[in-house]
């Protein structure tokens, strides 16, 4: 009977030992992956270049690709917690015809935004963009977004629609037929399913800790209260919709709808896409929108 209570004992002390070393070790993690480099190195050595800039009360970092074409600048918006790391692969397929820029959102990826500052609204993170377009010498550009980026591309054209050349939107969020956290979260899990090949999951856990869960949880919650849908009527940039057909976030009735309410939309899918289609097919995605970012070039060129 001693013998037995003293196994007993020994397993809640191994348990609790290990429970303890596991806790150390997650947050060790957490903090080497908060002081990853803000440009991979593969990205780096393929020559995209990064620098930081004071932008209002934002320390906000940028990367930019070597081809300086005195056209407009193309700027790549990441989605939801996600940094701009996973828009590099797109970026580097851009890079080759276009200036392009990609900058993380206040509070995101190497954006310093104070933890004591309140969760950014849609409208506060456009607002801080506009004053990065101006910060870094630019009156226009051709905006691309990817999930939750488009939600604050949209409040963007709206607000400042001086500063809007073109929109390209793909897997814009939030499908108003599953406007509840646990069916976003049910449809993120099958997209990642569908992304084994090349998963964007080692850069969210990476975006998760540069970000911290109460600034992930809470801009969730803004996404949630966002109805783009409200916004696409007031939008008078050309607006090109995009998705991938297996996008199971973004579905077609989702993007038929939308494409309906804007009066200079086109609507393009790109067969067997999935929602992470700037990471997981970044040359899809570029030879996909290459006539569009083209032809609004050529438009500026003779304004």
């Amino acid at each position: 009977m001693i013998q037995k209570h003293q196994r007993k004992q020994a397993a809640i002390v191994a348990g609790v030992g290990l429970g303890v070393a596991a806790t150390l070790w997650g947050m060790k993690r957490w903090q080497q992956l908060k002081q990853t480099p803000p440009v991979s190195s593969r990205s780096h050595h393929a020559g995209l270049a990064g620098y930081f800039q004071q932008v209002g009360d934002w320390r906000m970092f940028t990367r930019v690709t070597p081809n300086e074409d005195r056209g407009l600048p193309v700027v790549l918006v990441h989605g939801l917690v996600m940094s701009g790391r996973a828009m590099e692969p797109l970026a580097l397929a851009l890079g080759r015809d276009y200036h392009v820029l990609v900058p993380d959102l206040p509070g995101f990826g190497a954006s310093a935004l104070p933890a004591s500052a309140p969760i950014m609204s849609v409208d506060e993170q456009a607002d801080a963009l506009w004053l990065w377009l101006q910060h870094n010498g630019f009156e226009r550009a051709i905006w691309v977004g990817n999930s939750f980026g488009c939600q604050i591309l949209a409040a963007l054209a709206v607000k400042y629609p001086q500063a809007v050349a073109g929109l390209v939107l793909q897997g814009p969020t939030v499908d108003r037929h599953a406007r509840s956290l646990p069916r976003q979260l049910w449809r993120s899990w099958r997209n990642g399913r569908l992304e084994t090949r090349r998963p964007p999951g080692p850069l969210a856990r990476i975006d998760y800790a540069k970000a911290g869960l109460w600034r992930a949880f809470g801009t969730m919650r803004a996404m949630m209260r966002d109805r783009i849908e409200h916004r696409l009527t007031y939008i008078t940039a050309p607006t090109l919709l995009l998705r991938g057909s297996r996008d199971p976030i973004c579905r077609a009735r989702w993007l038929d709808e939308l494409a309906a309410l804007m009066p200079h939309s086109e609507r393009l899918t790109l067969r067997d896409g999935t929602h992470t289609l700037h990471y997981v097919y970044p040359w899809s995605f570029c030879n996909a929108i290459r006539p569009f970012l083209a032809r609004i070039q050529q438009e500026n060129e003779h304004e």
